[in-house]
């Protein structure tokens, strides 16, 4: 798995988020560079997986919600 940055991610899955449901040339072709840069920081090769394995990635761990003992 490459090294990722939690931020860069963060600011990736915003933008996407953001552009939601628009059309338009220019928007398709953001859309596309955002999938395309979600799969590479992922190692991933489908853009859907790579979107749920940033999510996955970002999401807070387990074992840190776990109280101590």
């Amino acid at each position: 798995m490459p090294l990722y940055n939690p931020a860069a991610l963060r600011r990736l899955l915003a933008e996407l988020e953001a552009l939601g449901d628009a059309r338009g040339a220019d928007i398709e072709r953001r859309r596309e560079d955002l999938h395309y840069t979600l799969c590479v920081s992922t190692g991933t090769r489908e853009p859907a997986l790579a979107v749920e394995q940033a999510r996955r990635l970002l999401a807070p761990s387990r074992d840190a919600l776990t109280p101590a003992a």
